[in-house]
């Protein structure tokens, strides 16, 4: 009998390293997490890398020795030559993150963009699994997205492309995290929603439960206050998701009348808390800017299943369809 091969999947995170220890058929045998700490430098984070791999090892009871390839979901888009070209969350530009992750492991490394890496992840173990096309919409402090086709990631040909959250949705509209004005993470995303509760709560002086509960710096607000603030009606709290959720119906629609994809995924943390409630909307959203309109029921909107494994299954599944 062949003897099962092994992977290890990492999602770096803004604020928090996740890996998994599973099988390429997506069956995880182990966990570890860590904090991504104070220093985000890259010899920092990639020596806390190395400790959460070897405690996602123990966890599975099994040597590093013993895993094929690992492969890391990072945010970043990252280059053929493992480059990882600008990650503004921890202050990296143009780091050898490949090369530095196989000399301290001492395994076949391979990486992909997190939110590339997420899509991939439900495309083989998820909401997407049996599609041919895939998308994924990820909205969490900010909102990420990755294409999938026919079993490979699609980066375009500048390897940097699928950055969904930048298109831009409102000509000179609201400032974006990257600089911008207008993209569509200004307004589908926690940041988006935060800024816009601060103006209506904060400048407006609109009540909330937001406020009543003990809230006093709205932009540290997490999605599960949000989500009990909805689900109790605050008015100004489902005035802005919906807004949220329409903009996210938008970027969606756009992605369906450019794409036509089988299967579009939402996930991330605003999704996970919310998704139930808001699905409906997003869906209706991107049916109304979907053309022609009958291509909209091609496409199914669906939530993401993997949770917090997804960029880090996903990047399991990259490393073994790069390792063959």
């Amino acid at each position: 009998m062949a003897k099962r091969r092994i992977y290890a999947g990492i999602d770096i995170g803004g604020t928090k390293l996740h890996a998994v220890i599973a099988t390429a058929k997506g069956r995880v045998l182990g966990r570890a997490r860590k904090k991504v700490g104070a220093d985000t430098s890259f010899d920092a984070v990639m020596q806390r890398l190395t400790t959460v791999v070897h405690k996602a090892c123990k966890h599975a009871d099994v040597s590093l020795d013993g895993v094929a390839s690992v492969g890391i979901g990072a945010p970043s888009p990252v280059l053929p030559d493992g480059t990882a070209v600008d990650a503004p969350n921890l202050g990296w530009r143009s780091v050898p993150l490949v090369p530095r992750a196989a000399a301290l492991l001492g395994r076949p490394c391979f990486a992909a963009n997190d939110c590339d890496a997420g899509t991939y992840g439900e495309y083989r173990f998820g909401a997407a699994r049996g599609a041919r096309t895939a998308a994924g919409l990820f909205m969490g402090t900010g909102l990420g997205g990755g294409l999938v086709l026919d079993g490979q990631i699609l980066r375009g040909d500048n390897q940097q492309a699928a950055e969904v959250g930048h298109m831009v949705v409102v000509k000179d509209g609201e400032r974006c995290g990257c600089g911008r004005r207008g993209c569509l993470e200004a307004y589908a995303s926690k940041t988006g929603m935060l800024r816009r509760l601060a103006h209506e709560i904060g400048d407006r002086g609109r009540a909330s439960l937001l406020t009543d509960s003990g809230a006093t710096d709205l932009s540290q607000l997490r999605s599960g206050a949000l989500a009990r603030a909805y689900a109790a009606g605050d008015e100004v709290t489902v005035e802005v998701l919906h807004e949220a959720a329409d903009f996210l119906g938008v970027g969606a629609g756009n992605l369906i009348t450019l794409l036509g994809p089988s299967v579009i995924v939402l996930g991330g943390g605003v999704m996970e808390a919310l998704g139930d409630q808001l699905l409906g909307r997003v869906r209706r959203g991107a049916q109304a800017v979907t053309f022609p309109e009958s291509s909209f029921a091609d496409t199914t909107i669906r939530l993401a299943e993997l949770g917090d494994d997804a960029v880090a299954l996903g990047a399991v599944a990259w490393a073994a369809h790069q390792r063959g």
